[in-house]
């Protein structure tokens, strides 16, 4: 409870702050639609020539496409604005420093005391991509569909916060390592169904960085119905990520000494 108030607390006043400038909230609605729209359209112009792509119909790609861009507005408010620098604010500026004399988990704040509030909005339009690849689907989602699908989702979160923890535990022994751009065009292949790739590739994605956790699976899950082995494996797989997270964390932690380490 603790560390949800203090989640909350943060959120709060950075939402303060983000609504100082209020026209980004403008610019960040036109770049989530335009972002979603870039994603869709490819997809709609397949399905004019095909009735599956990989096995996956236009139904299950739609929330497919509209689950990736919720689990990317949450990691873009919660996760990105706190590890996606620090390697430059967190090692190399000492921002770190202040975390470790504060009287809260350090890996807590590095990781998720800011936040960027207006992202949020990019899950509007995921919503909304979801919806309609729910509405056109052959069959509706069963009870067990939805919640498999749910936990399928929290479980994906988990896995993008733990990734994003171990590439930034990098810093602690190469804090000129940027990484960040290999990471970020790994992201981009979650909005695909991993079934398109092949196998190499699809066991990578699936077991070594698990991108298909993020949306194909959550996806598959919530029109097809759920497995037992599936849901297992996720929860597992989070469980795992991050507690290697962890302590790759407080191994970092051993050998950082400073701003100037």
């Amino acid at each position: 409870m603790k560390l949800l108030n203090l989640l909350g607390a943060s959120f709060s006043m950075s939402l303060r702050r983000s609504m100082a400038f209020r026209i980004n909230l403008v610019f960040d609605v036109l770049l989530a639609f335009v972002g979603l729209g870039t994603a869709v359209a490819p997809v709609l112009i397949v399905f004019t020539q095909a009735d599956t792509l990989a096995g996956w119909s236009k139904a299950e790609t739609l929330v497919l496409i509209g689950t990736y861009q919720l689990i990317t507005g949450l990691r873009g408010t919660f996760v990105d604005p706190n590890l996606s620098w620090f390697p430059d604010n967190g090692i190399r500026n000492g921002k770190l420093d202040s975390y470790l004399l504060q009287p809260a988990p350090s890996l807590f704040l590095a990781s998720l005391s800011l936040s960027s509030p207006l992202t949020l909005i990019q899950l509007v339009p995921g919503l909304g991509v979801l919806g309609w690849g729910i509405a056109v689907a052959d069959v509706r989602p069963g009870p067990a569909g939805v919640l498999g699908y749910l936990l399928l989702v929290a479980a994906a979160l988990v896995v993008t916060w733990a990734l994003s923890v171990l590439l930034a535990c990098l810093a602690f022994w190469a804090p000129k390592l940027q990484l960040d751009v290999f990471y970020h065009s790994a992201w981009q292949l979650g909005r695909y169904p991993t079934d398109i790739f092949t196998r190499p590739l699809r066991v990578v994605l699936t077991y070594v960085f698990p991108m298909a956790l993020i949306a194909s699976v959550p996806s598959a899950t919530l029109l097809r119905g759920a497995h037992w082995p599936v849901l297992l494996g996720a929860v597992l797989a989070a469980t795992v990520l991050s507690a290697l997270a962890a302590t790759a964390w407080q191994a970092g932690l051993r050998r950082y000494t400073g701003a100037t380490s």
